[in-house]
This record gives structure tokens, sequence and C-alpha cells, in this order.
């Protein structure tokens, strides 16, 4: 089933508290990501609309709006500003190339903010009712939400890098429903920075309405993780339904793996 994503967007999230893990990759976490960065290192830029490649000595203009998506030639930017069919234009996206730059960096913590709620908004229709779902059968708790990707990566609407080229390697993200004690057990056991989140994630574990919203910790691979409050939507009792038929049949213990290319 696909997740309808036409409706109103949802209430900002209230982030309690954010920080950048010190500690480096670990060696399998480099392996399953090495062949991104190298893609948006060394091999030059393409198109974004045909997917020619620069030559040499011939540098692609760039959107005067977001300063990433080259083009080259006028007709394929015109193109390309609105496209058809499955492919989303460069007009809804461009705002998220600006906001990661050339670079695939997100600076700025408004807009790490902000690109942490376009993810979950996308995820919304699954991860919601995942949330609503669990927490009838483990109590109150907080949906952990992984990915191997970068927040830079994993915030773009399409799966195009900043140089015009696709990503090598499936976006997703891990979802888990974990109560307080199991992350003490778990995740701090594994992870001691994680533990650097525990005051805000407790307080907001203890508090949360869960008829309207959702305690949520988010992990990236840049390092990046957040704690902050999602309102549910869809609704609570939609939430519920949904949850049942996506989730109610023996695999109450798992983690889900969402694709987020594909919802």
């Amino acid at each position: 089933m696909s997740a309808n994503t036409t409706d109103s967007p949802p209430a900002p999230f209230r982030w309690l508290k954010t920080a950048e893990l010190g500690y480096a990759e670990d060696a399998n976490t480099k392996n399953s990501n090495q062949q991104m960065d190298e893609q948006q290192d060394e091999e030059g830029r393409v198109c974004f609309h045909c997917g020619k490649e620069e030559a040499n000595e011939v540098t692609f203009p760039k959107c005067s709006k977001c300063g990433v998506a080259s083009y080259c030639s006028r007709d394929c930017q015109v193109s390309n500003w609105k496209s058809g069919g499955d492919k989303m234009g460069h007009k809804f996206t461009c705002t998220a190339y600006k906001r990661v730059g050339e670079d695939m960096m997100i600076m700025f913590s408004d807009d790490k903010d902000a690109a942490r709620q376009d993810v979950l908004s996308k995820i919304r229709f699954y991860a919601f009712p995942y949330a609503v779902y669990k927490a009838s059968k483990a109590g109150r708790g907080f949906l952990f939400v992984q990915s191997d990707s970068s927040l830079a990566v994993m915030s773009l609407p399409i799966p195009i890098l900043s140089n015009g080229r696709s990503c090598p390697q499936q976006r997703s993200v891990f979802l888990h429903w974990l109560t307080m004690e199991e992350y003490d057990k778990e995740v701090c056991r594994d992870d001691f920075e994680m533990a650097a989140m525990r005051k805000e994630l407790k307080s907001a574990v203890e508090t949360y309405d869960e008829k309207v919203e959702v305690p949520v910790l988010t992990r990236f691979r840049c390092g990046q993780i957040a704690v902050g409050i999602a309102p549910l939507v869809p609704d609570y009792k939609l939430c519920q339904i949904l949850g049942k038929e996506y989730y109610g049949h023996g695999q109450d213990s798992g983690a889900v793996q969402l694709n987020i290319d594909d919802v």
C-alpha cells in the first residue's frame, strides 16, 4: 500500500534536544556507505534532467535558487522544473537541495530540524501506526528511528545526490518501539553517548498524550541524533486501524525497515 501524502502537512514537531555523536563510524557502516561518498566526491556532475555528464573543461550552469542542480541546457532546466508522470520536478525539490548544498551537508540547526521533520513526515503513514500498535502491546515508550544514511541524504525528496547522480544504495530507516528500560539496557549499553539524551527522552515518554502525539528518537549515520515529540498524522483512530493491518500478524517483537522511496 502506498502512503497518501497529498493531505495537509502535519503540525510542527517539538524538538527537545539535539546532539552530534563524537565517535567515528564503525567498519561495517563505513563499508556500506563508502560507494555513496566516493560517488559524490569523485565522479563528475551530470545534468539533473537528461543525465549528460560534464566534460573535462565544461561546467554546467546551476539553478539560481538552490545553487546545486546543474543543467546542460536551458531546455533541460525548463523541462526539469515541473517534469511530470512519476518524476518530481525541481520546483518541488529546490528548497531541499539548497539546504544540503553541493557537499551534501546540512550546516544550520534550523535546517537540521526541518530535515528531520521531512524524513518523518514522509514515513508517517507507516511509522506512526507502528508506534501506536506497538505501544498498545508494550506500553509507554518511544519510536526509535535509525538510518545507515546521513540526514542530508535521507532528507532529499528524491534519491538523487547533489551531483545529479542516483544514490547507489537504497535509502531506508529502521523502526523500533522501545521502553525506557529497553533504552537503558540495550541502546545505552551499546552506545554510551546515547545516554546524553536520557533526561529529555524520559520526560517525553512520561508526559506525552498518546492520543495526539508520539515521542521520537532519531539517529543518522552522520552522527546527528535528536529527541522530539511528533504529532500523530494520521490521527489516533486511523493509526490503530492501520497498525493492526500492517503489523498485527505475528510480528510483535520485530523491528521494521522502511525503504523511503517505496512509501
